[in-house]
């Protein structure tokens, strides 16, 4: 099956979403579907607005529902116990989440949380079960975006448990830089300890491998934006590790 740019609106883009939004980024697995598959996933389709630091989804709660970040910034992490959190993935406008278990156990493996406003799309999870028996092509590609997404995962633990301060720190940025914000310079719209949990640092530890970059004139920092000077002595760091 060929893919197909679906130019129908819901009737109420406000509770229903715009089909067009399932046209750009990672949604463009949906593309995949016929205007009847389509219509089908849409029907009683929610859309979400949350402020930054509202949870979108809840580990260890049910997965009923798939999202569709149309706009915004959220980040995914995973609860241990007491107040310990792990950052594990930052999500930008076009992404889908499916909580992690919506093929196994139902139960959402991750939480997630908005860091800037999101507009988002809820979708019920029995509708993409219903689609992915029926249509092959697009189950496919729902299994590579499910795949992307883990391997980046899984990526990010083993730069944190291999790697030293430095290179994990140079990953970091070389990520939100190219994958993220797609932009130079950036604004990470993250706390200093955000970005400190992603590279299971600690605050200070982070603070002191970023003014060691700014000192090499690798990056220039003014308060949350960051200016990367020198893109390949960061790719360096992050193959020396």
């Amino acid at each position: 099956m060929e893919p197909r740019i679906i130019e129908e609106a819901c009737a109420k883009c406000k509770d229903h979403c715009c089909t067009r939004c399932l046209n750009d980024g990672e949604l463009n697995i949906f593309n995949y579907l016929t205007k009847e598959e389509l219509e089908l996933l849409v029907k009683e389709k929610r859309h979400v607005h949350f402020k930054a630091g509202e949870t979108i989804l809840k580990q260890n709660t049910s997965a009923s529902h798939i999202v569709c970040i149309r706009s915004g910034l959220a980040k995914i992490f995973a609860e241990g116990e007491g107040d310990k959190k792990l950052i594990l993935n930052l999500v930008a406008t076009h992404s889908i989440l499916t909580g992690g278990g919506i093929f196994m156990d139902e139960i959402r493996q991750f939480t997630v949380q908005a860091v800037t406003e999101v507009d988002c799309c809820f979708i019920y999870s029995d509708k993409i079960f219903e689609l992915v028996s029926k249509n092959s092509t697009f189950a496919f590609q729902l299994l590579k975006l499910n795949n992307r997404q883990n391997i980046r995962m899984l990526n990010n633990l083993v730069g944190i448990t291999q790697k030293y301060m430095p290179g994990r720190v140079a990953d970091l940025l070389l990520y939100l830089k190219n994958e993220i914000f797609l932009s130079n310079p950036f604004d990470t719209r993250l706390s200093r300890q955000e970005l400190a949990d992603m590279t299971g640092m600690t605050m200070e530890s982070f603070i002191r491998i970023l003014k060691e970059f700014k000192s090499s004139a690798i990056i220039a920092v003014d308060g949350s934006q960051i200016h990367i000077l020198d893109e390949d002595a960061l790719i360096v760091l992050g193959k020396k590790g």
